[in-house]
């Protein structure tokens, strides 16, 4: 299992990034995770769009999804000229305008889930749980029969980070704050909680989710020794 990031930063991206999207390449499945703002031009220069698989909303908030009404508008262009494969998407029933647009866009094959919710698809397990944000939002457990993948989605702190971290090779993480400029009543979580959680279950972090005012030597410096890592825009991870 591989992943590449194409867009790390929340809610907005500085002058050369993009917001959160991630693909994931999974026995030859390619698993699109959200797809944020910038995020569509990143995707081309890995991989032909029309070679996505699966697509996975974590939530309807722009910079989770805006790249996606642009996605909307190459796949009906390739429709016009009798491309018949709808990729798969899955996401949350609830989100406004946002939501709407993606599960009424008939070139694709969308599936509303929810936490709790198992799906199979391509060989590779799919295991979702609900986060703690402020809209209607889902974390995913990836397993393709070897490895096994996390990621958070955005997220304060809940019970379901355990169930996320437990048995997994590689999370990726909503880190969007030092602890610093953290409380209870923020929508997403501290670099220190990531820190904890990673030394606790024994496995890898990358965190992402990146706030563009942040000077990331700050973020490092919050993780010193721990088994974690800023993620890099265009790096690949394997997993």
């Amino acid at each position: 299992m591989k992943l590449t990031v194409l867009g790390k930063y929340g809610p907005y991206p500085n002058a050369d990034g993009a917001t959160s999207s991630y693909l994931i390449n999974a026995n030859g499945v390619n698993i699109l995770l959200d797809m944020g703002a910038g995020s569509f031009s990143r995707l081309v220069k890995t991989l032909p769009p029309e070679k996505v698989d699966i697509i996975i909303f974590s939530h309807f908030h722009f910079d989770h999804c805006s790249d996606f009404g642009v996605l909307g508008y190459y796949y009906q262009r390739l429709v016009a000229e009798g491309y018949n494969r709808k990729p798969k998407v899955f996401c949350p029933s609830q989100g406004g305008i946002l939501a709407e647009t993606v599960i009424n866009n008939p070139n694709f094959a969308v599936k509303t889930v929810k936490g709790g919710d198992v799906i199979e698809e391509s060989g590779i397990k799919f295991e979702f749980f609900d986060m703690n944000h402020p809209v209607s939002c889902v974390g995913v457990k990836i397993f393709d029969g070897n490895k096994t993948f996390a990621y958070t989605g955005d997220t304060n702190l809940t019970d379901n980070l355990d169930f996320l971290y437990s048995g997994t090779d590689l999370v990726l993480a909503d880190g969007a704050f030092l602890l610093k400029d953290w409380s209870e009543k923020r929508p997403h979580l501290s670099v220190s909680h990531i820190v904890k959680l990673t030394k606790k279950w024994g496995n890898r972090s990358i965190i992402s989710h990146i706030n563009p005012n942040y000077d990331e030597s700050l973020i490092k410096k919050e993780i010193g020794e721990a088994n974690c890592t800023v993620a890099e825009e265009g790096r690949f991870y394997e997993i």
